[in-house]
């Protein structure tokens, strides 16, 4: 029974990982300072905010291999999902993994973002985590932050907008957001929310990982438990002839 006990606990533990974030925290990729406005305590806030695709390091994983991660622990590459809290370069964060975190619209915006990315017919699952320079990854983030605050796809107008962009970004968040009826929302599998009480809440890809395979008794194992079957028998006969 405690053995049981305890495998129950295991199974259930939350899956943790603590990131070092990037000095800078935009590293190999860069941002566009926008303006955003988002719901905020029965009515709204504006920011000027750096958009960009942020960078930082994985370790103290508990509850997931570090296969998990797209690129590797060295390369972690994620975007805030979160405008209610702060995050800044070289903060240490400890975050719960959280694997069903990305809501639709959020899957319905990265499918489109990843149709547009994807060339040559080949889809590529995770060509939103990889933006080919800073105002791709501004647009990237920008759209990730509509489809989180708001209802429609136009940053113009809604619960959410964005202004100030630089012309490169406005073109790649318009062909993007002009891709989402048309294109196959991504798989929640390629997705995971790393959540924190006080710090940014960050989306990252996750690569799916196999279950464990069932274990097989050894031969040895398998030969001793027929014994004790046969003994048990035994027994079971002497007590009625007694």
């Amino acid at each position: 029974m405690t053995l049981a006990l305890a495998g129950v606990a295991s199974a259930s533990q939350a899956a943790t990982v603590q990131v070092v974030f990037d000095n800078p925290i935009f590293n190999g990729s860069g941002s566009d300072p926008v303006h955003i406005q988002f719901p905020s305590g029965g009515g709204s806030t504006t920011d000027y905010v750096a958009a960009g695709r942020f960078q930082g390091t994985a370790s103290s994983i508990v509850g997931v291999t570090p296969g998990i991660f797209v690129d590797n622990t060295n390369d972690l590459l994620m975007y805030c999902y979160d405008v209610y809290e702060s995050i800044n370069s070289n903060w240490v964060v400890n975050y719960e993994v959280n694997f069903g975190g990305a809501i639709a619209r959020t899957l319905d915006f990265l499918g489109a973002v990843n149709t547009v990315m994807s060339g040559n017919g080949s889809y590529d699952p995770y060509a939103w985590l990889h933006p080919v320079n800073r105002n791709q990854g501004a647009a990237i983030q920008v759209g990730i932050w509509e489809s989180l605050y708001d209802t429609d796809w136009n940053i113009t107008t809604g619960s959410f907008k964005a202004w100030s962009l630089e012309t490169a970004t406005t073109n790649y968040l318009n062909a993007f957001l002009q891709a989402v009826p048309g294109s196959a929302s991504l798989n929640q599998a390629f997705t995971m929310v790393l959540e924190a009480p006080n710090a940014q809440d960050m989306i990252t890809g996750r690569r799916p990982q196999p279950e464990p395979a069932t274990q097989v008794p050894e031969p040895d194992s398998l030969a001793l438990l027929g014994l004790a079957l046969v003994g048990l028998a035994a027994s079971r006969r002497l007590r009625k002839t007694a």
